[in-house]
């Protein structure tokens, strides 16, 4: 039986790999901004001036907005792979990879390009004198061109759109018709020069055509403008009737033309958008991030295949090819849904190799000890993935839990890194229980893998010897709790002064302000402090300076606070006057709005509680189960919590320490590795608590709860090392090539020690904690409360419900009886099959 299933597995395995195979070399991979370069910007958008059915239809509205935003990159930007996605309920957020102009973007990309048609009802005819004239000819604003006007009052004053009375104006007239009244427009040649000429819609032709009938007699103004902004005034000729198509006069230049045209050809958008945060990324930057990056994962792999073969043996390879078709698997998926690979995201999943091979190593560690306590191969195999499932899954979903978190607060680097974890998670899951099984049942069932030496059991670096003491002298951990504590809080305490002093310092999204990337050739002037003194000199006070190495040379990014009055193109000259730095050194540059500042904040605070949160709950579910209630689960949910706010302070003490040596920053991409570190930790903990679980259902005779957490955490030592391992090993070898920026060398960092610090604080926080709690309930309220009572009336429960399933279960017939013969235990001189299971040996 187990061999046809294998077969069939083993089918589907080669199935999916083929496929896979096939769809990898179909798609290319769609690299981010700080892969490729480009620009990233954030807008809100402004419902007020929506009409009321519109308002009613919000979702289409919105959908609109992103197809017309998505037609301006594709057409007026040439960006064919640009993302444009909402965020929340009013934000939209744009990136146009490869594109790094960022004003020709924002121009494009951020005007709603509402063409619309005024009567110019205040502006005086031949006919009628009213208040205002419009001058012939258009003035350059804000890079369009623009009709100016002169009041009556004082004729000598242009009156431009910087100017409060030019609203006033516009806002006199009569609106004839609206951006969608516009069906298509295109450039024509006029003499020397090209003129923007239009088709109006069937709607808009009947407007049009009402309107001029009436006014053709009296030389009345039409206007035409553009987001507020008036590039074309003329009065209506007499007998002049304007019906489909129409045109703006003056004299234009031709790349704005056509420039206008590719916009309104695109679509408008009824929306006003306001842009509250920008981006620009140099692309030597990201190539040179690149190539560490791919280096880094092509270490890190080749360590964890060497630690597999070289620890684990045959089972290890049979991981290995699992992990290898992990790798295809998941790249593939990746590729097919369009993730985007930018740099945090390839670091989750370099990161995710490395957390891949767990379930193998729980699962080894497992039948090993199967094996050494006597049981046949097969057996032992199947008991060892049996009973490692619960804690595989158990500790999966928690880091599941934290990712989906990331991705519906996260944005950009954030969604992808948690994205391409959650994936990477979910097909690890299949590889390590669906396709390392396969393998192992066949090649052991074919007797290509049957001979016990091949298996490291002798293999006992990381704590396995001390499994076969366990239940005779275990480690005394719950014993000399207070010892752990006080260790704990040394490790919390180094950090406080750090933390006291300024060394949690707000990266640009944190902060709100400016962020710029200046090249810093070897022997250039000016140097770091200079840079800070020439920036608080010119007004820019609480400067941060952190360094970064490229191909090119160090890379200072400064931060600072943001200063009113001043648009991105003004804020980045501004900052980079201020600093001292040639125009040619800069190479990056991003400005963050009050608005996202605020949810940044908030989205980091509510991620951690909501992470906690569902943690709790389901880990309460699922150890309440086995102990017959959610409250007594509860005890175990925030045991380890309590574990976890242990392995928060030890690294934002760390961050600290950083932030004040080195000036490195409290990121997204840092609160992003403290929710990983959140899942991460509660996963060696459930590694613990899973074979507390497991001894409680069968204690040793006389035993109280310390020593079966003592028994416990002896026997699971060696999982909690060995799945540590591969991960710790990972994030080094991150660090030191992998992590080319700043803010991805300080999310290595924060990673390494919240694993580092989750692995002592599973051991000697966590089991402690539920062991001091389940001496004050049975203190309290008596020995049935505590996990040794519940446990025992829990199995009396169980046998009791056994007891009367069986008694009221009807007779068998003897006809029938062969149909349900369970095979015992062979005898001595009986020699069994590979692939054989008895009940005895299961049930030992």
């Amino acid at each position: 039986m187990q061999q046809s299933r294998s077969y069939l597995f083993l089918f589907l395995v080669f199935g999916l790999t083929a496929l896979s195979a096939v769809l990898f070399t179909f798609k290319d991979y769609r690299f981010g901004l700080d892969v490729q370069g480009g620009v990233r910007f954030v807008y809100e958008m402004d419902f007020s001036k929506l009409t009321a059915e519109q308002k009613e239809s919000i979702g289409t509205v919105v959908d609109n907005v992103l197809r017309t935003m998505t037609n301006r990159a594709s057409a007026s930007l040439g960006v064919q792979e640009g993302l444009v996605q909402r965020q929340g309920t009013n934000r939209i957020v744009v990136e146009l990879p490869g594109f790094t102009d960022a004003k020709e973007a924002a121009e494009t990309i951020g005007t709603t390009a509402s063409l619309e048609w005024y009567w110019a009802r205040n502006v005086a005819t031949e006919l009628v004198p009213r208040q205002y004239t419009a001058d012939q000819g258009h003035i350059e604003y804000d890079g369009k061109p623009a009709v100016t006007f002169r009041s009556r009052s004082n004729p000598d004053k242009q009156i431009t759109p910087a100017d409060p009375e030019y609203r006033k104006i516009v806002e006199g007239w009569t609106l004839l018709l609206r951006g969608d009244d516009l069906a298509s427009a295109s450039a024509q040649l006029e003499g020397d020069h090209y003129i923007p000429t239009f088709r109006f819609s069937r709607e808009g032709a009947r407007k049009m055509r009402e309107w001029t009938t009436r006014h053709t007699q009296r030389g009345e103004y039409l206007a035409a403008v553009l987001d507020g902004q008036v590039i074309s005034i003329a009065p209506l000729q007499r007998g002049a009737i304007i019906s489909d198509r129409g045109q703006i006069t003056g004299q234009f230049e031709k790349d704005y033309v056509f420039r206008l045209v590719r916009l309104l050809n695109a679509g408008s958008i009824p929306v006003t958008l306001t842009q509250v945060a920008q981006q620009v990324v140099d692309p030597t930057i990201g190539k040179h991030a690149l190539n560490q990056m791919v280096l880094a994962g092509l270490v890190a792999f080749g360590f964890t295949a060497l630690f597999l073969l070289f620890y684990y043996q045959f089972p290890g390879l049979v991981a290995l090819v699992a992990l290898i078709l992990y790798t295809l698997f998941t790249l593939t998926a990746l590729k097919l849904i369009g993730a985007t690979f930018s740099l945090a995201a390839i670091a989750g999943f370099i990161l995710s190799i490395g957390m891949a091979v767990d379930a193998n190593i729980l699962v080894f560690e497992r039948f090993k000890e199967e094996m050494r306590e006597g049981r046949q191969l097969m057996s032992a195999m199947e008991l060892g993935f049996r009973r490692a499932l619960p804690a595989i899954v158990d500790s999966n979903a928690c880091t599941i839990l934290t990712s989906l978190v990331l991705v519906n607060l996260g944005t950009g680097p954030v969604k992808g890194f948690a994205s391409t974890l959650i994936i990477g998670v979910a097909i690890s899951l299949f590889t390590a229980i669906t396709v390392t099984r396969s393998l192992l049942v066949f090649l052991v069932g074919s007797g290509l893998g049957n001979d016990p030496k091949w298996y490291g059991l002798n293999r006992q670096w990381f704590g396995e010897g001390l499994e076969k003491s366990a239940d005779q002298k275990p480690l005394q951990i719950v014993n000399n709790s207070k010892r752990w504590f006080v260790i704990s809080m040394i490790t919390i305490l180094i950090g406080i002064p750090f933390m006291l002093m300024g060394g949690l310092k707000p990266n640009v999204e944190f902060l709100g302000g400016y962020e710029a990337g200046y090249l810093l050739p070897e022997g250039s002037s000016p140097t770091g402090a200079q840079i800070i003194a020439n920036l608080e000199k010119n007004g820019f006070e609480g400067a941060n300076l952190k360094y970064s190495a490229t191909s090119e040379g160090r890379i200072a990014y400064v931060t600072v606070p943001r200063k009113e009055g001043l648009d991105e193109a003004q804020a980045q000259e501004a900052v980079r006057q201020a600093a001292g730095v040639p125009v040619e050194q800069s190479r990056e540059f991003a400005s963050v709005g009050p608005s996202v500042q605020r949810e940044t904040w908030r989205n980091a605070i509510l991620g951690v509680i909501l992470s906690s949160a569902l943690i709790v709950l389901y880990l309460s579910f699922r150890f309440g189960i086995a102990l017959g209630g959610f409250i007594a689960g509860l005890r175990f949910a925030l045991s380890a919590i309590g574990a976890l706010v242990h392995d928060v302070l030890v690294v934002l003490g760390i961050a600290a320490l950083a932030g004040y040596l080195i000036g490195w920053e409290i990121s997204a991409l840092f609160i992003t590795s403290m929710l990983t570190v959140i899942g991460f930790s509660v996963h060696d903990t459930i590694v613990i608590f899973d074979r507390i679980r497991e001894n409680l259902r069968k204690p040793l005779r006389g035993e109280e709860f310390g020593n079966l957490v003592n028994r416990s955490i002896t026997q699971s030592i060696a999982r909690s090392i060995n799945t540590g391992i591969t991960v710790v090993a990972t994030l080094i070898i991150l660090m030191a090539l992998g992590t080319p920026t700043p803010d991805l060398k300080f999310f290595s960092l924060a990673m390494l020690v919240g694993i580092l610090s989750g692995t002592y604080s599973s051991l000697y926080n966590a089991a402690p904690i539920l062991y001091l709690w389940d001496r004050a309930v049975r203190r309290r309220r008596g020995e049935e409360h505590g996990f040794m009572g519940m446990a025992a009336a829990e199995a009396r429960r169980v046998q009791q419900l056994a007891v009367q399933q069986a008694a009221a279960a009807p007779t068998t017939p003897p006809a029938t009886q062969s149909y349900g013969q369970v095979r015992r235990r062979s005898s001595a001189g009986q020699k069994k099959r590979p692939g054989s299971i008895d009940l005895d040996e299961e049930e030992r």
